[in-house]
């Protein structure tokens, strides 16, 4: 961009990130000491392509831009597929000898889920029986797990955590 200066800084904060494939993930560039709105900001690998990624350059204020990049969930689980961590760089060119100033995040993609073996079980109700859930690919420990209907009562049900080992829980 022409008439940028060469002190311009992009900036992503966090430089890494664990995202859930389940939701869409955004990604911000700040764009500092700029003299005016600058279009066309990219973003590799990715272009604006309907239900994948969502490119806005933002709005200049004082000197300072925002450019965002959306990641739709879909997209997430296809970028899954080939790789758990992928990487994405903000870029915008500046000064008369058209300097490349870059900003990046490398995002560790997850995709939980959840098993209950067997899904079904005959039991006695003259002894206490065990229901045992493992949630895969989950990037820290989960607290609060949900059992429905149970709830942790006393001399009914008992409910546990878990702890979690690798990506499991």
């Amino acid at each position: 961009i022409s008439g940028t200066s060469q002190t311009s800084k992009l900036t992503i904060t966090p430089s890494t990130k664990d995202v859930i494939a389940t939701e869409n993930h955004e990604i911000s560039c700040v764009l500092t000491d700029i003299p005016s709105q600058i279009s066309g900001v990219l973003w590799a690998p990715a272009t604006d392509i309907t239900n994948e990624y969502t490119l806005e350059d933002g709005t200049i204020s004082g000197t300072s831009q925002t450019s965002k990049l959306t990641i739709s969930a879909a997209k997430l689980v296809a970028l899954k597929s080939t790789s758990a961590t992928q990487t994405f760089t903000c870029k915008i060119t500046v000064g008369t000898s058209n300097t490349e100033v870059t900003a990046t995040q490398t995002i560790t993609i997850y995709n939980p889920s959840a098993a209950i073996t067997p899904s079904t079980e005959n039991v006695y109700a003259v002894e206490n029986h065990e229901i045992t859930c493992v949630l895969s690919d989950i990037p820290s420990q989960i607290s609060g797990v949900l059992w429905t209907p149970a709830t942790d009562i006393t001399n009914e049900y008992t409910l546990e955590d878990g702890t979690i080992s690798g990506t499991s829980q």
